[in-house]
């Protein structure tokens, strides 16, 4: 295992790979690291952006950084607004240039400032996004909910600006790969969920919203977690993606959030992850798991828990599969669960084949362990954020890594 220290403190979140780069985000900005030499990783740019939660995917020289909390402006430096309904204010999508990041200087803090080469406002922000590749450009289906408010999101100027209160779409940014800056919002699509109410007597909004979407480009189908339901969607035309509800529609009663979700190596199984908002991993209630379905049927197979006793904050949060053809595995983070290492090749007996758990480290703001947001498998070694402590890698002793495909990048919620 090697470790790369966070360098500001603030929350690390999601990754992103090219060629020998990993792309590491966090509330203030994202980092890029040499992978080249894994157990000699080295930062070569630390940007300073803030934008919780700056989920981010690379394309080519095009980087993609979600931002979900209402900003003074979309440039790089500007502060949450304190009133989030401000009609200035600013959510969506910020877009960088690779080679511009990489040709900044770091100032003295060792912090690189560039500006986005250019930014989409969505309506309540991004809280993720996934790529969909189409020719010469990424379609950026954006996630996003109200549970906290914004310029056009929740209940305060539904009815002056005319829109929904609960939210009730995602959103398509189409990004030109040569010409970014002329990224804009292409659509927006409606979707068919629940209403999540869950957290409405702790302040919080009602809404209708997708948490994260995984694509698969192979049978042009996405896999949606939706709040309260898991859904599929045909994507075969990018620009419209028709859901498969009530077909292909899952929820289950333990479920209390989807979160996450992937496709099978095989594409035979689609896993949900689910997070658990106000329960924990040990009450019993069988909430924040891996839950197996039926690719054709929808039928669910198992689910799966880790055994340890983790309490608050319990979710399998964001996985990926070992790219293998000689069977189904994944890697998952699991909060302060830490990292684990699932064969799913009988997905109706999933058994754990690799953990790796840190010492606790007491977050101030949780006042409890926190854990891995992310781990991926790219290229031979397993590859995590840890909320508090940085960047991890670690190397998997087990037959599964056996020929494991080579990649040449990974966007983790994008299968290719």
């Amino acid at each position: 295992m090697s470790t790369i220290e966070r360098s500001s403190e603030q929350v690390q979140s999601d990754l992103a790979f090219q060629g020998n780069l990993a792309f590491a985000g966090n509330y203030n900005g994202f980092r890029i690291i040499d992978i080249s030499s894994p157990a000699k990783p080295t930062v070569l740019a630390d940007v300073w952006c803030p934008g919780p939660q700056n989920d981010i995917s690379v394309w080519d020289d095009v980087i993609i950084l979600s931002v979900d909390t209402v900003m003074a402006s979309d440039e790089c430096g500007a502060e949450p607004l304190d009133d989030r309904t401000d009609p200035t204010g600013w959510e969506g999508l910020r877009i960088f240039s690779l080679d511009d990041v990489l040709a900044t200087e770091p100032d003295g803090d060792g912090f690189v400032r560039p500006q986005p080469v250019s930014t989409v406002y969505t309506d309540c922000g991004s809280h993720t996004h996934t790529g969909v590749p189409d020719g010469d450009r990424v379609l950026a289906y954006v996630s996003s909910y109200p549970l906290r408010s914004g310029p056009t999101c929740g209940p305060e100027n539904a009815e002056e600006l005319g829109y929904d209160p609960l939210h009730s779409q995602i959103s398509i940014v189409e990004v030109p790969l040569a010409t970014p800056e002329d990224s804009e919002v292409l659509r927006t699509v409606p979707i068919d969920v629940p209403t999540w109410d869950t957290l409405e007597p702790h302040g919080f909004n009602p809404m209708q919203g997708c948490h994260d979407i995984q694509v698969d480009m192979q049978t042009m189908l996405a896999a949606a977690a939706c709040t309260s339901v898991g859904q599929v969607w045909d994507i075969s035309d990018p620009e419209n993606p028709a859901t498969l509800a009530p077909l292909w529609e899952v929820n289950e009663p333990e479920v209390e959030f989807y979160h996450s979700a992937l496709f099978s190596e095989d594409r035979d199984v689609i896993i949900f992850g689910d997070e658990s908002i106000l329960r924990t991993c040990d009450d019993g209630s069988g909430s924040g798991q891996l839950w197996f379905h039926d690719r054709t049927t929808g039928d669910l197979h198992s689910s799966f828990q880790i055994d340890d006793e983790i309490g608050m904050y319990c979710s399998a949060h964001l996985f990926n599969n070992i790219p293998t053809d000689k069977g189904n595995y994944m890697v998952a983070s699991w909060y302060n669960g830490g990292v684990r290492v699932i064969d799913y090749n009988d997905p109706t007996e999933p058994e754990q084949i690799g953990s790796y758990r840190p010492a606790p480290t007491d977050d101030p703001v949780r006042d409890e362990p926190v854990g891995h947001w992310s781990a991926y498998w790219y290229n031979g070694w397993i590859y995590a954020n840890d909320m508090d402590r940085g960047f991890d890698i670690f190397r998997l002793a087990d037959p599964a890594r056996a020929g494991a495909k080579k990649l040449p990048a990974l966007n983790p919620q994008t299968q290719e």
